[in-house]
């Protein structure tokens, strides 16, 4: 029997190594693996290659301790072991962003450890002076395209890269028709689906995944009930910056009567949010969709825009009763925000709760514990 589109899409997220394996196999093209957050995969798409999204590995990091320090976050760590235990070796190339001090370190990393012909770092700049920032947004995306023609040996053209701009727009637009479908109906779906739908995009070629992505559209609009009951307590999570989350965070939320009505995480609306807005010269309408300031992203370095009133609209949005901070373990940006995020929730009498994500296996009965107690506040509020 055939697979339910949900489950192809877990089956992906669980294990991408397989899976592009035997893309790379069946398709016969090079894979680009891009550090999260903001590379433009429409030019990797553009060139005739596979972007694909760094992901956290399955397995707890050992030889790549040897290569990277244990305080760094689980993304860094499990990727570097990845390549040195060659879990990796169908990767063509790497990409790496300026978002963070570990991401700044990583190419020198990057070059020790692994054998992988092309490692390209873009300084994608803070959002401190719009116009200084926007022209070198512009230099690098050229440089970085320039970069991609050699590598793939084909030329990327107006015609390649427009097509590879609506295709990730058509991806966007059924990524939020699905969380419009949970905000509607909250239980139609549980939180490590739709994790794992996110992260299933960022793994497959988006033409592809947007004929999966129909089809997770169309199961949702034909289960007969909701797999989470009503009288659920109504929450958004939050933070959980460029990896996914453990799914046994999720499952305990709603094991213990929570539902997840909507999310400003990474592997959720942050990687979808905003269409690119064709506008003459695409590079420009590129650069367009980064200089976004919302959603808020702390690597961005915009100090302007106020994060926590970002979250706090989308929370009042949803009649979410209460905050759920996903914090990655070792995460600078996310941990320089987070005193100023809890203070002013705290301020508002907002109720929210700290759970901080890490790779390796962690006490899930002490995030139980404290997640149980949160919903107490929340049941008395």
């Amino acid at each position: 029997m055939d697979k339910k589109p949900i489950e192809q899409c877990i089956e992906i997220s669980t294990n991408p190594y397989d899976y592009l394996k035997k893309w790379k196999i069946d398709n016969k093209k090079k894979i680009i693996s891009c550090f999260a957050m903001h590379i433009p995969e429409e030019i990797v798409f553009a060139s005739g290659m596979l972007p694909v999204i760094s992901w956290r590995s399955n397995e707890s990091v050992t030889m790549g301790h040897s290569h990277v320090a244990t305080f760094n976050c689980g993304l860094t760590r499990s990727f570097i072991d990845d390549l040195v235990k060659e879990k990796l070796d169908f990767i063509d190339g790497i990409v790496v962003n300026r978002m963070c001090l570990q991401a700044q370190g990583l190419p020198f990393l990057l070059e020790q450890a692994s054998k992988v012909p092309y490692i390209e770092y873009l300084s994608l700049p803070a959002l401190y002076d719009e116009k200084v920032s926007y022209n070198y947004l512009l230099d690098e995306f050229n440089r970085f395209k320039t970069g991609l023609e050699k590598v793939s040996g084909n030329t990327i053209t107006d015609a390649t890269l427009n097509n590879a701009i609506d295709i990730y727009n058509k991806n966007r637009e059924l990524l939020s028709e699905i969380y419009e479908l949970r905000r509607k109906n909250p239980g139609i779906i549980k939180g490590k689906e739709m994790h794992a739908v996110v992260h299933s995009s960022m793994l497959m070629s988006k033409d592809i995944n947007n004929t999966l992505l129909e089809k997770v559209v169309e199961e949702l609009n034909n289960r007969k009930q909701t797999l989470l009951k009503d009288d659920r307590i109504k929450v958004i999570t939050y933070g959980g910056l460029c990896q996914t989350v453990n799914s046994e965070i999720l499952d305990i939320i709603e094991d213990l009567g929570m539902v997840i009505v909507d999310d400003d995480i990474f592997v959720g609306s942050k990687y979808f949010a905003n269409p690119v807005e064709k506008t003459g010269d695409l590079y420009e309408s590129l650069a367009n969709r980064y200089m976004l300031k919302t959603p808020p992203c702390p690597t961005k370095g915009d100090y302007k825009t106020d994060w926590t009133d970002y979250i706090i609209e989308v929370a009042e949005k949803n009649n979410a009763k209460g905050i759920i901070s996903l914090m990655i373990k070792y995460c600078p940006p996310h941990m320089c925000y987070y005193p100023d995020i809890k203070n002013k929730l705290a301020a508002k009498g907002i109720p929210e709760i700290l759970v901080e994500v890490e790779h390796e296996i962690i006490s899930f009965e002490q995030v139980k514990t404290r997640l149980q107690t949160f919903v107490e506040i929340l049941q008395g509020v």
